[in-house]
């Protein structure tokens, strides 16, 4: 059991956030990222949880509403990650994922829908453990202007 407190994200976390992001791959200003985030939880339609740890952020999960015509409102996993080398790294994951759970069939979603790279072998193996199954193999592909 780790002993790290899951919680809402907040502007002052984005710092780490920036950190968790930049060992994802993800090469976005930290400025930038403050900004969303003050955008994002203005707006009140994401689910944003970050696992704090000794006074930082270790893990973070973000949700966003998935609607489409051809299933139940889904709350899409837009990015879900656990700082590498964490020694309670699968137990603070278990805990974040239990919350996030938690937050979207409170706020009414019928399921959670999610796609990851396939060398983040960790997160396949938390995803599986709480019941996901792989629906099909896709590319992803981003255009930005």
């Amino acid at each position: 059991m780790s002993n790290a407190v899951i919680r809402i994200i907040a502007t002052q976390d984005y710092e780490d956030i920036y950190d968790l992001n930049t060992e994802l791959g993800y090469a976005y200003e930290k400025d930038k990222v403050y900004n969303k985030i003050i955008a994002i939880l203005e707006a009140g339609n994401d689910i944003l949880l970050a696992a704090e740890k000794d006074g930082h952020v270790v893990a973070y999960a973000h949700g966003a509403p998935y609607e489409t015509l051809y299933a139940d409102n889904l709350l899409n996993t837009v990015c879900f990650c656990v700082k590498e080398d964490l020694e309670d790294g699968e137990a603070i994951g278990n805990a974040l994922y239990e919350a996030f759970e938690s937050r979207a069939k409170k706020f009414g979603y019928k399921g959670i829908r999610l796609a990851l790279d396939l060398d983040r072998e960790k997160a396949h193996e938390l995803f599986i453990k709480h019941g996901f199954e792989t629906r099909r193999s896709m590319n992803h592909y981003i255009k930005y202007f």
